[in-house]
């Protein structure tokens, strides 16, 4: 995708999904858990690979209770660090 068209993307996730968590991808483990959760739990919501390593995911929800329970669900309990 052009990077134009990506940035028109984005804004209208923006606008129809503000409340976003990003996670680190689990390139080598499964991912059932969390699929299970958005299909199960979630209204309206949209995902994409956040940067062009695919390293990390955002997942973006519309409202902002399906955020807060995926949060407090799969976010890792520490935080990122970064290199350095």
């Amino acid at each position: 995708m052009d990077p134009d068209r990506r940035s028109a993307w984005l804004r209208k996730l923006d606008e129809q999904c503000p409340y976003q968590v990003v996670l680190p991808r689990q390139q080598l483990s499964d991912d059932t858990d969390i699929l299970t959760f958005l299909t199960l739990y979630v209204g309206k919501l949209d995902m994409y690979v956040e940067d062009e390593y695919a390293a990390f995911v955002r997942y973006c929800f519309a409202d902002p209770l399906d955020a807060a329970s995926f949060r407090s669900r799969f976010e890792p309990k520490e935080r990122f660090k970064f290199a350095g």
